[in-house]
C-alpha cells in the first residue's frame, strides 16, 4: 500500500513539474510574443520568426498569426521600397519628358503659323512644278522625235558605209592584179636589160677583135713590104682584113649605139614602171587608210545607232518618270491644300494640349508630394539599417560584387538598388556589379573589376564571402586603404574585411533537419545534395543538418551527392538521385536552387513521395509548397543582405566609428505548407 502512494505522489510530482514546466515555457513563449508584438508596434519589424512546435495552443497560433504578419509587412515594405525607387525614377522622367513636351508643344504652336505661311508657298512651288513638268514632257516628245530621225539617218549611213566598203574592197583586190602584173613585168625589163648588157659586152669584145685585126693587117702589110713581090699576097690579105676590120668596127658602133639607145629606152621604162609600183604602193595604202576609215565609221555608225536607241528607250523611261511625277505632283499639291487646311486645326489643338501638360505637370507634383508621403511612412518601419547623416560634404563611393544567378541574388540586387536610392541623397555613390557565371577565366575578371575599383577612388568595397581568386586583389585594394566588408558567408581570411553580414550556416542547417525529421515523420531516409564545398555556407548548412539529424535514431541519411551551383545540374542530379534511390523520403539541397530540385522530384515520378527542403523563397516555389512538392523553405533575407551592408559600410565611414561586432546576423524566417497560403509573393 505504501508503494502504490509513493507511486501516486511521484505521478503526483512530475505531473506537478510538467505543469511548471510547460508553463514556464508558455512564459518564456508568451515573453517572445510580447517582444516581438512590442517591436513590431515601434516599428521594427526586421525580427527572426517566432519558433513554433506545431501545437494548436493559443500562444503557437499567437506566434503563428505574429510571424505571418511581420512576413508579409516585410514583403510589403521591401516591395514598396522597391516601387518608390521605380516610381520616383518614372516621375523624374515624366518630369522631364513633360517639360519637354510643354516646350515642344510650345514651339508646335509659335511654328504652326510659319508652317501655314509655308505650306501656301509649297502650293505655289507645286503648281510650277506642274508646270514645268508639263513643258518638258513636251519637249521630250520633241527630242524624241528627232532622236527616231538621227537613228534613221545613221542606218542609210551605215548601209552607204557597207556599199562603201565592198567597192574599195573590190578595187583593192584589182589593184592587187595590177601590182603583180606590173611587178613581172618589171622584173622582165631587168632580165632583159642584163642580156643587152651580155651583147653589148659581146660587142665590145668584137670591136677588140677588129682592132687586134686592123693591127695584125699593119704588121702583115709591113711584112708584105719587106718581102716584095713574094709578099703581094699577104698585102692584098691585109688589106681585105682592114677594111674587114674598119667594117666590121663600123657595124659594131653603129649596134653599140642602138644597143645604148635601147638600154636607155629600158631603163626609162624600168625606173617609170619602178615609179608606178612605187605610186601604186603609195595608193594601196591611201586606200587601205580610207578603207580603215570606212569601216571604223561603219563601227562608230553602229555603235552611235546602239546609243542613240538606248538614249531612245531611257528618254521613254524618262518620260513615264515625268508622267509619273506629274501624277506625284498632282497628289502633293492635293495633300498640301489638306495639310493647309489641317495647320489651323493643329494649332488649336497645340495650345488644348498645352494646357493638358500644365495639367499633367500640377498632377505630377501631387504625385511626387504623395510618393514623398510614402517615403516618410516606409521610414516608420525598421526592416533594415538607418542610414546617418553625412557631415564630410565629400561623395563617398561603395561598391558590391554580387553572384546574379537565382532568385536570391535577384533580391540582393533589389536590396542594393534600394540602398543606393536611399544613400543619393546623402551625397553617397553605390554601384552594384553582378557577376554571372560563365565559361572563360571569370577569377581574372574579378580581380581585374576590383582593380579598376580602386583606381577610381573607391572608399568600400563589399563582397560575397565566397568569392575565390581574389584573395591578392583585395589585400592590394586593403592596403591603399578600401575598407572591406563580406555578406552571405565569411571569407578564408577575415583580415580582408573588417566585418561581415551572413546569416547563421549551422543554424540554418539544423532548422533543415528539424523540418525533415518532421516532414517524414521522424523516421526515414534523407539525401543531402551539396552545393560547392568552396562555398562556406553550403558547409556550414551541411554541417549544422548532418550534426542535427544524428538526434535521430530511426532517420537514415541514405545518399549524399555534389551539385554545382547551376539550375541544371541540381535537376540533372536530384532526378539521377531519385531513379537510384526511391527510398529517399526527404531531400535537403544546401544551395540556392529548390525550383530545380522540386522539377527533378515531379519527373522522377516521386511528387507527394519525396519533400525538398531548401533556401529563399520567391513566387516560383509557392505552387511546389501548396501541393507538397517543397517541404520547406528556409529564408535569409535576400532583400537585407543587399542593403544593410552598404549601409553599414556607409555608417561606419561616416562616423568613423568600429563596427558593432565583426558578424552581423540577418533574420531568417520559414515558408511551408501551413502559412503559404497567408504569406504575400511579393
Amino acid at each position: 500500500m505504501t508503494t502504490f502512494w509513493i507511486v501516486i505522489a511521484i505521478i503526483e510530482f512530475l505531473l506537478i513539474a510538467a505543469g511548471v514546466l510547460v508553463f514556464i515555457l508558455n512564459a518564456k513563449k508568451q515573453e517572445k510574443i510580447a517582444e516581438s508584438a512590442r517591436q513590431m508596434a515601434k516599428g521594427k519589424i526586421n525580427l527572426d520568426d517566432i519558433p513554433v512546435s506545431g501545437t494548436s495552443s493559443k500562444n503557437d497560433v499567437i506566434a503563428g498569426g505574429l510571424n505571418l504578419i511581420k512576413s508579409n509587412l516585410l514583403t510589403f515594405v521591401e516591395s514598396t521600397k522597391q516601387n518608390t525607387v521605380v516610381l520616383a525614377d518614372a516621375i523624374e522622367k515624366l518630369t522631364g519628358n513633360m517639360e519637354a513636351n510643354k516646350a515642344g508643344t510650345e514651339h508646335i504652336a509659335e511654328n504652326t503659323i510659319e508652317v501655314e505661311e509655308r505650306t501656301g508657298q509649297q502650293l505655289e512651288m507645286v503648281q510650277d512644278n506642274i508646270s514645268v513638268t508639263e513643258s518638258n514632257s513636251v519637249q521630250l516628245e520633241a527630242i524624241a522625235s528627232s532622236m527616231d530621225e538621227i537613228t534613221d539617218m545613221l542606218k542609210e549611213t551605215a548601209k552607204i558605209s557597207d556599199e562603201g566598203i565592198e567597192s574599195l574592197e573590190g578595187y583593192n583586190r584589182e589593184m592587187d592584179v595590177v601590182s603583180a602584173d606590173l611587178n613581172a613585168i618589171n622584173d622582165t625589163l631587168t632580165k632583159f636589160n642584163e642580156q643587152l648588157q651580155k651583147v653589148y659586152e659581146v660587142g665590145d669584145f668584137i670591136i677588140d677583135i677588129s682592132t687586134q685585126l686592123k693591127l695584125l693587117s699593119f704588121n702583115a702589110s709591113i711584112e708584105a713590104a719587106r718581102a716584095g713581090d713574094s709578099g703581094r699576097g699577104f698585102a692584098v690579105v691585109a688589106g681585105e682584113m682592114t677594111d674587114m676590120s674598119e667594117q666590121t668596127k663600123e657595124g659594131m658602133d653603129r649596134i653599140s649605139a642602138i644597143l645604148s639607145e635601147i638600154m636607155e629606152s629600158s631603163t626609162g621604162v624600168v625606173d617609170s614602171i619602178a615609179k608606178c609600183t612605187e605610186t601604186y604602193n603609195e595608193s594601196k595604202t591611201a586606200f587601205e587608210v580610207v578603207n580603215s576609215s570606212f569601216r571604223t565609221i561603219n563601227t562608230n555608225s553602229t555603235n552611235i545607232q546602239t546609243k542613240i536607241t538606248d538614249i531612245n528607250d531611257k528618254f521613254s523611261v524618262m518620260e513615264d518618270n515625268f508622267n509619273h511625277s506629274k501624277d506625284i505632283a498632282n497628289d502633293l499639291f492635293e495633300t498640301a491644300r489638306d495639310i493647309n487646311d489641317k495647320t489651323t486645326e493643329i494649332a488649336g489643338v497645340s495650345q488644348e494640349v498645352t494646357a493638358q501638360a500644365i495639367q499633367i505637370g500640377e498632377n505630377t507634383n501631387a504625385l511626387n508630394g504623395m510618393l514623398s508621403g510614402i517615403q516618410k511612412l516606409l521610414r516608420r518601419f525598421d526592416t533594415g539599417v538607418i542610414p546617418v547623416r553625412n557631415k564630410s560634404g565629400r561623395q563617398i563611393k561603395i561598391a558590391m560584387l554580387s553572384m546574379y544567378d537565382n532568385d536570391f541574388w535577384y533580391g540582393v540586387k533589389r536590396g542594393a538598388g534600394y540602398a543606393a536610392t536611399e544613400l543619393a541623397g546623402y551625397n553617397a555613390k553605390v554601384k552594384f556589379i553582378p557577376i554571372i557565371p560563365a565559361e572563360g577565366d571569370d577569377d581574372e575578371k574579378n580581380r581585374q573589376t576590383i582593380k579598376g575599383l580602386v583606381e577610381d577612388k573607391y572608399d568600400a568595397i563589399i563582397y560575397p564571402g565566397f568569392l575565390g581568386g581574389v584573395a591578392d586583389a583585395l589585400e592590394q585594394a586593403r592596403q591603399k586603404g578600401v575598407k572591406l566588408m563580406t555578406f552571405n558567408c565569411d571569407c578564408a581570411n577575415p583580415k580582408l574585411r573588417l566585418a561581415c553580414l551572413k546569416s547563421d550556416g549551422v543554424a540554418q542547417g539544423e532548422q533543415a533537419a528539424r523540418a525533415a525529421a518532421e516532414l517524414i515523420g521522424k523516421a526515414g531516409n534523407v539525401g543531402i545534395l551539396m552545393g560547392s564545398k568552396t562555398v562556406i555556407g553550403n558547409v556550414e548548412r551541411r554541417k549544422g543538418f548532418v550534426d542535427a539529424m544524428a538526434a535521430y535514431k530511426s532517420i537514415k541519411i541514405a545518399g549524399e551527392v555534389s551539385v554545382e551551383d547551376m539550375g541544371d545540374d541540381v535537376y540533372k542530379k536530384t532526378k539521377a538521385l531519385l531513379q537510384k534511390d526511391s527510398s529517399i523520403q526527404a531531400l535537403f539541397l544546401t544551395n540556392g536552387f529548390p525550383e530545380d530540385a522540386a522539377k527533378a522530384v515531379v519527373d522522377a515520378g516521386r511528387s507527394g513521395k519525396t519533400k525538398v527542403v531548401g533556401f529563399d523563397l520567391n513566387p516560383a516555389l509557392f505552387p511546389y509548397i501548396r501541393n507538397g512538392v517543397i517541404g520547406t523553405i528556409i529564408s535569409q533575407d535576400s532583400f537585407g543582405q543587399g542593403h544593410d551592408p552598404i549601409v553599414l559600410m556607409y555608417n561606419h565611414i561616416v562616423e568613423g566609428t568600429p563596427f558593432a561586432a565583426e558578424t552581423i546576423g540577418c533574420r531568417s524566417s520559414v515558408a511551408d505548407k501551413s502559412n503559404i497560403d497567408e504569406l504575400l509573393e511579393g
